[in-house]
């Protein structure tokens, strides 16, 4: 693969899929979903709900993918596949150990998730050529990192929010950063 063909992978990823955004608007929804049922049930209850609803989040990525006319499979794009497969491969590698967290230490259950259900976003980063994806990473985890452990009164109600939050900026700046990036890109293509 030469530095022309990643170029036109990216660029057609770019314009069929956005950027994913139909998942970081579903990822928005999952953290709303995940504060309300933390503020409304005890741990006991509300991991049962947050385990759960892990299970939503793909079926939501594609009825918002639908919403913003987006293709999240970008079908023949190797570089849309890539990022398949990694969204994939985060959620059944990183599910028992949720599992684990969500029996043996509930109060921790709403930091792994956090942390986890981002690393696909490094791969993204590489795959769509932007640096937007790996500083949401980098900052949610920083911040749920210094939220879980230096105000834990406020696990629960902060960190769902705050990350709902990161997922908000992000969807509101992907058209803005897509639609430069393409006519960089496109301009360099010619």
């Amino acid at each position: 693969m030469t530095e022309n063909d990643l170029a036109e992978l990216r660029v057609d990823a770019a314009i069929r899929g956005k950027w994913n955004i139909g998942f970081f608007a579903s990822g928005f929804t999952f953290w709303i979903f995940i504060g309300i049922i933390c503020n409304s049930f005890p741990l006991e209850t509300a991991r049962i709900y947050m385990v759960a609803g892990t299970f939503l989040i793909f079926p939501l990525a594609v009825l918002f993918s639908k919403l913003f006319k987006a293709d999240p499979f970008t079908k023949g794009n190797s570089i849309g596949e890539l990022v398949g497969y990694t969204h994939m491969s985060v959620i059944t590698m990183s599910f028992p150990i949720v599992i684990l967290t969500a029996i043996y230490l509930p109060n921790a259950l709403i930091f792994v998730m956090a942390i986890l259900y981002c690393l696909d976003f490094y791969v993204m980063t590489w795959s769509f050529g932007t640096w937007l994806f790996g500083i949401h990473a980098a900052f949610r985890t920083i911040i749920v990192s210094l939220i879980y452990f230096a105000i834990p009164a406020y696990r629960f109600t902060l960190l769902p929010f705050i990350i709902a939050l990161l997922y908000l900026t992000t969807v509101l700046l992907i058209p803005v950063l897509r639609t430069k990036w393409l006519k960089k890109n496109n301009e360099n293509q010619n």
